[in-house]
């Protein structure tokens, strides 16, 4: 599916088994250090990224 980068196996939530996950082509710029990855039988992507949040909006986090 996509010939990027060498393939690695992960957990695909949708097919729920261990499938070979690729790196698609990164249209952010990142290249090779882009770290998101496809499945390559059914597409569910992992998208790592880095979230920038307003400095006027204040985020709240707590445990269940």
């Amino acid at each position: 599916m996509f010939a990027t980068s060498p393939g690695m196996f992960r957990w695909c939530f949708t097919c729920c088994g261990e499938q070979l996950f690729e790196m698609p082509p990164c249209e952010d710029g990142h290249g090779e250090d882009c770290l998101d990855l496809a499945c390559v039988a059914c597409g569910h992507a992992i998208v790592v990224g880095v979230l920038v949040a307003d400095p006027g909006v204040s985020l709240e986090v707590r445990a269940a």
